[in-house]
């Protein structure tokens, strides 16, 4: 009598594998993980692109700081972010979702990660005055000059005989947003520099018709004085030479002169975007006023 072996899964008679056919289940879309995704990718790219374009007018992101700490701390919370999208698209069931959100997620990552690396090297790299040594001390003389405003005004300094106290701005030029900026506030606070007895002046080395749209620009009555001749910023030493044949600029410095002309406060900077705010030069002005009507000579200070 013939018995039949045993025979095992998935086969049949004739010895031949079987094939199941298994119901293909669809994953879920998942709407509200991939709507998350699109929010959280949405909101790094958006504050990535705050800190690029709102850094040049917002103060308190630290545009005049030599470390803007809040600028990169909102760059950093925007990789955080994407890098939250990224992972939350990566966490779709979906395969086509997911390769989807997840690309879309991924190249957000490498936007905002490398364009907030370029910002941070640039912040603090790339805004470095050129090596310089500053031809003017505490307690000497400003040297006198004679340069041209905006108004086709010839200025005589360095002191004004109407005023208790003078300062002086070399800015770089009108082409750099960081001394527009610092202009823009100084002109904001000219009646408080005014009414303290402050004469204000700024000079840089744009011809005047440079000069003349600033001023146009900003709506500033500060003298915007035009040293193209660099009779003023070479002795100083404060000129930026370029190799590539580009115009010469001034290397950024604040003077605060009293009445005789003497200079009693400095401020200069390894950082062409490190400027002191309009309060710190005010309250420096103050006290060269105040320390020259208690003692008769004005107290040394440079904050460089």
């Amino acid at each position: 009598m013939a018995t039949s072996e045993p025979r095992g899964p998935g086969v049949d008679d004739a010895g031949t594998p079987e094939l199941y056919d298994e119901p293909w289940v669809v994953p879920p879309f998942q709407p509200i993980l991939a709507i998350g995704a699109v929010i959280l990718i949405a909101c790094g790219f958006g504050l990535y692109e705050y800190v690029l374009v709102s850094f040049w007018s917002v103060p308190w992101m630290g545009i005049h700081e030599r470390v803007p700490w809040p600028a990169f701390a909102i760059a950093a919370a925007a990789i955080v972010v994407s890098i939250a999208g990224l992972r939350l698209a990566l966490g779709l069931d979906s395969p086509h979702a997911k390769l989807g959100f997840g690309l879309l997620a991924f190249l957000a990552c490498i936007v905002v990660g490398a364009g907030g690396g370029r910002f941070v090297s640039y912040a603090m790299r790339g805004t470095l005055n050129p090596p310089f040594t500053l031809k003017l001390a505490v307690g000497q003389r400003f040297p006198s000059f004679a340069l041209v405003d905006q108004n086709n005004s010839i200025r005589r300094g360095p002191a004004a005989s109407d005023a208790r106290a003078t300062l002086v701005y070399i800015y770089r030029g009108d082409y750099c947003p960081f001394a527009r900026f610092e202009l823009a506030e100084l002109t904001a606070r000219a009646g408080d520099f005014r009414r303290a007895g402050i004469d204000t002046l700024a000079i840089s080395a744009d011809p005047i018709e440079r000069s003349k749209m600033l001023a146009g620009f900003l709506r500033t009555k500060i003298p915007l004085l035009s040293d193209s001749g660099e009779s003023i910023l070479a002795p100083l030493g404060l000129v930026q030479h370029h190799r590539n044949a580009e115009p010469d600029n001034a290397i950024p410095a604040f003077f605060i002169v009293d009445r005789n002309g003497v200079v009693r406060w400095i401020f200069t900077s390894p950082y062409y975007r490190e400027l002191p705010r309009p309060d710190t030069l005010l309250e420096a002005a103050k006290s060269v006023i105040a320390g020259e009507s208690t003692t008769g000579q004005a107290p040394t200070a440079s904050p460089q």
